[in-house]
């Protein structure tokens, strides 16, 4: 038997329903091998432990930590990994966005830093962006989860640095690319937010809802909806979750001003 926490995250409102959401996407990426999913549990820290056995546990555990993150040391880290990860005080401070990627030391756990030129350097070719602007032109809220690689580290003094993966980059940029304006949702269930869409008038505005995490979509929108206008209608619907926008038109304003 194996026992690994993963960094997928339940919410207060939600806590109860997560184990069972949980259970059916993990039963459902884990379907080929042969293993049993014994228990799933929230610990204080909301993220999830997971108990499972059977023949192929090692190979499923692999996957889990590659898929879904897990708790770590930062010697167990090299430079050029990739790593889940989660963006933490988002807004807090103005020289780059705080990310969880699961690394503790034997008192606290320590956030990797995701620097602002860095960000500038992937998403706007160096120029100097304001961090807010990024954060409201691409949408980027609380507890989005992303794939990062880490870029260095420092042993004493327990720092580490990332950027974003290819495959992570290359998801915040898809709308932007085709043009069409979408929300980001952290906190919620994909049958809350169906029901909040339907009950709002706006189910079919959306062309897509795409899973991000246990908690956390992204609804892609038809060309031409803004996005903006469907977040006080829907909101009320979805408690406490943190809701963001990616909007095109926005982006190529901020690459346009910086010329």
């Amino acid at each position: 038997m194996i026992e690994l926490k993963i960094l997928e995250k339940t919410y207060i409102v939600a806590r109860y329903s997560s184990v069972k959401s949980l259970r059916s996407l993990l039963e459902k990426e884990l379907e080929q091998l042969d293993i049993k999913i014994l228990n799933i549990d929230f610990e204080k820290d909301r993220y999830a432990m997971i108990k499972f056995e059977g023949p192929d546990e090692i190979f499923a555990k692999n996957y889990l930590i590659e898929r879904h993150g897990t708790q770590r040391n930062i010697e167990e880290i090299e430079i050029g990994d990739k790593v889940f990860g989660r963006f933490i005080d988002v807004g807090k401070v103005n020289f780059g966005f705080f990310v969880d990627i699961g690394i503790e030391t034997s008192t606290k756990g320590i956030e990797a830093l995701y620097p602002l030129f860095e960000l500038r350097n992937q998403l706007f070719q160096g120029k100097g962006i304001a961090l807010q602007k990024i954060v409201t032109a691409y949408g980027i809220v609380e507890n989005l989860p992303m794939f990062f690689e880490i870029t260095k580290k420092q042993v004493i003094g327990s720092k580490i640095w990332v950027k974003l993966s290819e495959e992570s980059l290359q998801w915040l940029e898809s709308p932007i690319k085709e043009k069409k304006e979408a929300l980001i949702v952290c906190g919620s269930s994909r049958r809350a937010i169906k029901q909040a869409l339907i009950q709002t008038g706006h189910f079919e505005d959306i062309v897509e809802i795409d899973q991000c995490g246990l908690l956390e979509y992204r609804l892609i929108c038809k060309k031409g909806t803004r996005a903006e206008g469907i977040i006080p209608e829907i909101g009320g619907f979805l408690g406490r979750a943190k809701i963001g926008v990616q909007i095109p038109k926005r982006v190529r304003n901020l690459v346009k001003d910086e010329k």
